[in-house]
This record gives structure tokens, sequence and C-alpha cells, in this order.
């Protein structure tokens, strides 16, 4: 199965990226807005894809940033969707060292 695609809304995989957003949102450090939507996996190809998206609320280029890479969105969309295992997939995404949801260090 492809994970790179776009999904229907009524689909599993959509509910899936839905809870994973939610949970995100909930943990976000910053406050951070995480929603489904879709992107450009490879804007030369026109080839989008349904994934998580984060609204950091700021006007420019941060505004909204891609938030999971492909391997964290094959994870999710193989999960049994419970929630334990959507909320270790969140903190995997949040503690990833590139992730720009982090705290501000005074």
């Amino acid at each position: 199965m492809s994970y790179i695609k776009v999904f229907d809304h009524e689909s599993r995989e959509y509910e899936l990226l839905e809870k994973l957003a939610m949970i995100l949102t909930c943990k976000s450090p910053r406050k951070y807005r995480y929603l489904v939507g879709q992107t450009y996996f490879d804007y030369g190809q026109g080839w989008m894809w349904t994934t998580v998206l984060c609204d950091t609320g700021a006007a420019g280029i941060m505004g909204r940033y891609q938030a999971i890479n492909p391997r964290e969105q094959e994870e999710i969309l193989q999960s049994d969707g419970s929630f334990e295992a959507v909320a270790a997939i969140a903190d995997e995404v949040l503690a990833d060292k590139f992730c720009p949801d982090k705290e501000v260090a005074c």
C-alpha cells in the first residue's frame, strides 16, 4: 500500500491522521495547531499527498509546514489506531531533533 497519496476525508487513513493531529495539538509545547491537509510531496512532479501539517499561527514562510515524514506517516497508518499507539507516535514526532515545535528557552 502506498502511504504517499491523497486520502478521502471518509477513509480510515484520514481518520488516523486526524487523530495524530489532535494529539499533537494537545501536546504542542508552543501551542501550535496541527491539522490534516494536502501538500506537495514532490512539487516538480506535481505529486500531492494527505498528511499532518502544523500551523504555527505566524505569517510568512513558517506559517504552515509538513509535520511528519513518510516513515512516521507509514507508522501511523499501520498502527491499530489506539490512543496509546497514536500518542507514542506523537511523542516521536515532537522529540525529533528537527521538529520546530520545541519549548522556548529563556
